[in-house]
């Protein structure tokens, strides 16, 4: 149960947050300061559990492991409130053109520096270092290349935004469910992607079912690694399709390999290729992580992009949570059984995506440059002066004209 806890808590407490935080800043202009008031509350979060497990030695270790739990919480709520903004400045200053290679650099740089830190942290774990400064010495670094990270988007020029509606939180809350009902796309949209999260239930559990079929603890690093550079390749992959709207591609895709990943997980009985099981995993992830942000981009009008994330994200928290079931599910069922349920919603998904072909419309429109408001305003002039002036070089209408001359 706790090893499904804290993937679920990061997750969920990310999520369940930004409906409320999308309303309250929806009609602000500017997202960006928000930002640097989470990420810097998420810094002090990660410090304070560095230094607790660096200097933990003569703690209890349950207050110790009390304090990494609370910190980590801490961390994603901020996180959570902070995704709001994060989302809204980047499909502001990103065009719609340039997501796919956007997501692709991001996640490709931080693949090859997670490949290249864990040489760090074998190196440190393998040294004289005693536990748990040696944790407590990884925590730090962690806590400096997060703070940098963070620190970075920060400086970021944000443009003025279309401001949306201000509404109160009942208000907002009354609104939503009539936008759900109305909106097809949103609808249709918000039910793939809770079948898609439903569908992961199991990940946390393919290294405990590589153990029980014989794997050596060893050939956990194995199947890291392995993830790790799917995860790159797959990522540089989809940066074109993603980039030319054919992000709803690249999520059945995704959809697909995450299938793939438990019908081998049911069927693999030699350790050597369970390997295969986390590569398809993290490119369906990959997958899935670059189209869904892309999609919901398109499909969010400007002025409600805030609300649409915080709606959208604020959903999702609860399929987030399923791992947490799914821990005290395998030791009632097996880990068979669990994979087999998330292949049930896994195919679900898949179906649904299958038919959503007003997504990949909206994605292609998305590409089409649009004009500001303030320059759509003048155009607009700029037509109904030019109307004007060729209905006067026509003249009057002569007194006599039907219907057909008119």
């Amino acid at each position: 149960v706790v090893i499904g806890l804290i993937p679920a808590m990061r997750v969920a407490l990310y999520f369940l947050p930004q409906l409320v935080v999308a309303n309250r800043l929806s009609h602000e202009a500017h997202k960006l300061p928000y930002y640097r008031i989470t990420s810097t509350t998420r810094n002090l979060a990660f410090l304070a559990m560095s230094l607790v497990v660096l200097f933990g030695s003569g703690l209890s270790p349950g207050l110790v492991a009390g304090v990494v739990v609370a910190m980590v919480a801490i961390n994603a709520t901020a996180g959570g409130i902070g995704g709001v903004p994060f989302a809204d400045v980047t499909a502001k200053v990103v065009p719609h053109g340039r997501l796919g290679t956007f997501w692709a650099a991001r996640n490709v740089i931080g693949g090859v520096l997670a490949l290249g830190s864990g040489y760090v942290v074998r190196a440190v774990l393998e040294s004289d270092i005693p536990f748990p400064r040696s944790f407590g010495y990884l925590f730090l670094c962690g806590t400096i290349l997060a703070s940098i990270g963070n620190a970075s988007f920060s400086f970021i020029r944000e443009p003025a935004g279309e401001p949306g509606m201000r509404r109160p939180l009942l208000g907002m809350l009354r609104y939503v469910p009539g936008l759900v009902r109305t909106d097809k796309v949103l609808r249709r949209f918000l039910s793939m992607r809770f079948l898609g999260l439903l569908a992961l239930l199991a990940e946390p559990f393919y290294g405990i079912h590589a153990l029980n079929i014989g794997a050596p603890d060893a050939a956990l690093g194995t199947y890291v690694i392995t993830a790790t550079a799917a995860a790159i390749v797959a990522n540089f992959a989809f940066r074109l399709p993603a980039n030319s709207g054919r992000n709803l591609l690249v999520l059945r895709v995704g959809y697909g390999a995450v299938l793939l990943a438990l019908v081998l997980a049911l069927l693999v009985r030699d350790h050597r290729w369970f390997a295969l099981v986390f590569l398809f995993s993290a490119v369906g992830n990959a997958g899935i992580g670059t189209a869904a942000w892309n999609l919901l981009y398109a499909i969010a009008p400007a002025n409600e992009r805030a609300l649409y994330i915080g709606l959208v994200n604020s959903v999702l928290a609860l399929p987030s949570l399923a791992p947490v079931a799914a821990g005290a599910l395998a030791i009632l069922v097996g880990l068979p059984a669990l994979f087999g349920v998330g292949l049930a919603f896994g195919a679900a998904a898949l179906l649904i995506s299958l038919r959503a072909r007003e997504l990949h419309d909206l994605d292609q429109a998305a590409l089409k440059p649009k004009a500001s408001p303030a320059v759509q305003e003048i155009l607009e002039e700029v037509k109904a002066v030019a109307d004007e002036a060729e209905q006067a070089a026509e003249g009057p209408e002569p007194a006599h004209a039907g219907p057909r001359d008119a």
